[in-house]
């Protein structure tokens, strides 16, 4: 079921951010009701899980480009219980619309976009972990 735009709306709202367009798309057609584990042992959360890193994430984000906004950069996936976790960039510099991976040895980014970024999962996980 589609996620309703006042939903997508009241995200933007609760962390003060614009969502990329891309992931935009995706909360409005296809983020899953309920977490949904895959094949390949990615949690896809529920748009009601989606939350930014200072409120998943108790450890340090040892990447300075992705600490220095945190609280800009949403959750959507986890892989393996969480042993890492995807997080797309709501900035307004430079990482907008990135995808980074935290928790990963090193935290990093693994995709330009959140559309890059599933194209990539789908080919190959290991490209994006």
């Amino acid at each position: 079921m589609p996620t309703p735009q006042s939903k997508v709306q009241e995200l933007e709202r609760r962390y003060s951010v614009i969502l990329p367009d891309g992931f935009k798309e995706y909360l409005l057609a296809s983020c899953p009701d309920e977490d949904t584990a895959d094949k390949e042992n990615t949690t896809w959360w529920a748009f009601d899980r989606i939350k930014n890193v200072p409120e998943e994430y108790e450890h340090e984000v040892l990447n300075a480009e992705i600490s220095a906004h945190a609280g800009q950069y949403l959750f959507f996936a986890d892989y393996c219980i969480w042993c890492w976790a995807w997080a797309i960039s709501c900035t307004d510099d430079s990482n907008r619309g990135r995808v980074a991976i935290i928790g990963g040895s090193p935290d990093r980014f693994v995709a330009d976009t959140f559309s890059e970024f599933k194209q990539r999962y789908l080919r190959d996980i290991r490209s994006v972990s």
